[in-house]
C-alpha cells in the first residue's frame, strides 16, 4: 500500500525507495531492549546438523521398483546403484 501511495510502479523505483522507508519504518516501531547485554546462545551445532533441524522429515518406504508415497502422490527414484540400496529402508 505504501508504494502505491508514492505513486510507485517498478522494481527499480521500489529499490530505490526501500531504504528510505526501511528507516521511517524502524523510526516508528523500533523499541530498545530492556536489557542491553546480549543473552544469545551460542551457536554449537554444524551447518549439516542445522540443515537436519530446519528440514521437515517423515518416513516413506521405497519400494522394490524404487517408488514412495508423499501426501497421496507416488514419487519414483532414479534407478541408480544408491538410490537400490534404499529398497525397504524408511
Amino acid at each position: 500500500k505504501e508504494m502505491r501511495l508514492e505513486g510507485i510502479g517498478s522494481i527499480a523505483e521500489a529499490n530505490i525507495w526501500l531504504p528510505c522507508f526501511i528507516e521511517q519504518f524502524n523510526q516508528k516501531f523500533a523499541k530498545c531492549a530492556r536489557n542491553s547485554k546480549n543473552l544469545h546462545r551460542p551457536l554449537s551445532e554444524s551447518d549439516l546438523e542445522l540443515d537436519d533441524i530446519f528440514t521437515w522429515q517423515e518416513p516413506r518406504k521405497v519400494t522394490k521398483n524404487l517408488t514412495l508415497t508423499y501426501d497421496k502422490c507416488i514419487y519414483m527414484l532414479e534407478p541408480t546403484e544408491l538410490n537400490h540400496k534404499l529398497v525397504g529402508l524408511y
